[in-house]
């Protein structure tokens, strides 16, 4: 569908449309259904699967992946100032207190490796010609951090509970159901290195608990352990 409309015109400035204002319409030509579109497939795949996704929804719409790629990119400016700005709820301290932190390689083009990686890659001289040998690293990768905080209530668990018994299940005992995590915080980067990502992770668990009475998850100790319990 197309749309005509007035708009206000002044010499050296820019076009005013208040209707557009009014309606909360975003600028460009792309509606706010079809940008939500392009994230939600963006997520769940490639460019090119979402595109293709796109195209069956809405008859082919977009021009082609790099609007899409710039429709992802311009939704997800405010991500880290929504964070920032986002407080989660004080927990009492029975709740756990969850920090994880994982890394990923990411094959990346020779411009856009760290200053220690490019030099490595820049001294590679690879044994054959198809392929690796023994020891031997490729250099073309650069570590993606993603760490996450979030608070869960303790969820007392058998070991059958986790892993099931020799022969399967029987059915006999009911399986008691894991942790489930609430008030979830996320950052992820390939940009900055994994001590920058992991310290912020651990400036929100600061934020989260500054006075340093709720359990760490994963590690079966606090920071002050409460009166009468040895740390071990």
């Amino acid at each position: 569908m197309t749309v005509t409309r007035c708009a206000l015109r002044g010499a050296g400035m820019t076009n005013l449309d208040p209707a557009d204002a009014m309606l909360g319409l975003p600028h460009g030509r792309y509606s706010l259904g079809l940008r939500r579109l392009a994230v939600l497939e963006a997520a769940r795949g490639s460019y090119d699967t979402a595109l293709e996704a796109i195209d069956r929804s809405c008859g082919g719409r977009v021009a082609g992946k790099r609007q899409v790629e710039d429709l992802v990119r311009a939704a997800a400016v405010d991500v880290a100032a929504f964070y920032t700005a986002r407080t989660a709820d004080p927990a009492p301290a029975g709740t756990l207190l969850v920090i994880s932190a994982d890394q990923k390689g990411i094959v990346m083009r020779p411009g856009h490796l760290r200053g220690a990686t490019a030099k490595a890659a820049a001294k590679a001289r690879h044994a054959f010609r198809t392929r690796l040998s023994t020891g031997e690293k490729p250099c073309r990768k650069r570590m993606a951090t993603l760490a996450v905080v979030h608070d869960a209530e303790p969820a007392i668990r058998r070991p059958h509970d986790i892993i099931a018994p020799p022969g399967g299940r029987t059915g006999h005992r009911t399986v008691r159901k894991g942790p489930v995590a609430r008030a979830k915080w996320l950052t992820a980067s390939v940009r900055e290195d994994a001590e920058t990502v992991i310290a912020a992770a651990l400036d929100q668990a600061e934020a989260r608990d500054p006075e340093h009475h709720r359990t760490l998850s994963g590690t079966g100790r606090r920071r002050h352990p409460p009166a009468g319990v040895h740390p071990d």
